[in-house]
């Protein structure tokens, strides 16, 4: 058997080879199991490696190779400023995503704003707006009462949101959001890269429609929700900025693209006014 950290590490990330990142997915098991930070585990490179710490490690690699999402095996995930836990029940937050809290954050100032954050999953949006904008009212919003738990037990100490399974916008009144954000399911369900994404919950990624079925409804019902000088910013597949924007100006709103790090369409933000 294996007998330090170091030489844990090197098998690990061999075993994970056809991984795009090996060697950061090899720390992230290894971490978790021996509750250790990468830092830690560079310092301690010729640690001993006890054999029940390494049967656990190669117990999360096998369920690695199988396709397991490393966030599911370690029961969290990374996101602008935090990790949050997540289960199965919810979409594991993406880096593409903090596109959304990075463009509301630098639009708006310190003054009260009503926000709403439609779809929460595991409440990495309304949190990371939240705790950035603690005189911000936040509500997040879920169908799934499973993914709601899991978004307050991360939000933990934040006390500014409240939490409220709801169908998008259907439980609101006219003219009541500042800001309505949403990272809606947009994946048609025969898109392909569905074979790559079968431990997530299937309900938080597939749309009808085409993969619109969920962008239809929120762009016909944003513009009633929206305060005078609201915005609506909405999260949407890389070949579906144009259809979302003419539904938006069709409701009437006023649109403008935006693109992630890497250069793909990935957000609309929708106004009442030019």
């Amino acid at each position: 058997m294996i007998e330090t950290l170091e030489s844990l590490r090197v098998a690990t990330a061999k075993a994970l080879g056809h991984l795009d990142e090996p060697h950061l997915e090899a720390d992230l098991l290894i971490g978790h199991v021996l509750d250790l930070t990468r830092s830690q585990m560079w310092a301690r490179h010729d640690q001993s490696v006890t054999c029940e710490h390494q049967q656990a490690v190669w117990n999360l690699i096998e369920k690695r190779r199988r396709g397991v999402p490393a966030a599911y095996l370690i029961g969290k995930k990374g996101f602008w400023d935090n990790d949050f836990y997540v289960t199965p029940e919810t979409l594991i937050p993406r880096p593409e995503t903090e596109l959304l809290v990075e463009t509301i954050l630098a639009r708006s100032d310190n003054e009260a704003r009503s926000v709403v954050d439609l779809g929460t999953g595991s409440g990495a949006i309304a949190i990371s707006l939240a705790k950035a904008r603690p005189q911000w009212h936040v509500i997040a919003t879920d169908c799934m009462p499973g993914a709601i738990e899991i978004a307050q037990q991360n939000a933990n100490q934040v006390g500014n949101i409240d939490w409220l399974i709801a169908d998008w916008l259907t439980a609101f009144r006219q003219g009541c959001f500042d800001i309505i954000v949403a990272n809606p399911p947009y994946i048609d369900e025969t898109d392909p890269h569905l074979d790559d994404l079968v431990y997530e919950p299937r309900s938080a990624l597939v749309s009808g429609n085409g993969g619109f079925a969920d962008l239809n409804e929120i762009m016909t019902s944003a513009k009633s929700a929206l305060k005078p000088n609201g915005y609506l910013i909405v999260e949407h597949g890389f070949n579906q900025q144009t259809a979302v924007e003419n539904g938006l100006r069709k409701a009437g709103l006023y649109t403008q693209a935006l693109k992630d790090l890497s250069g793909q369409p990935r957000a609309v933000i929708a106004t009442l006014g030019a």
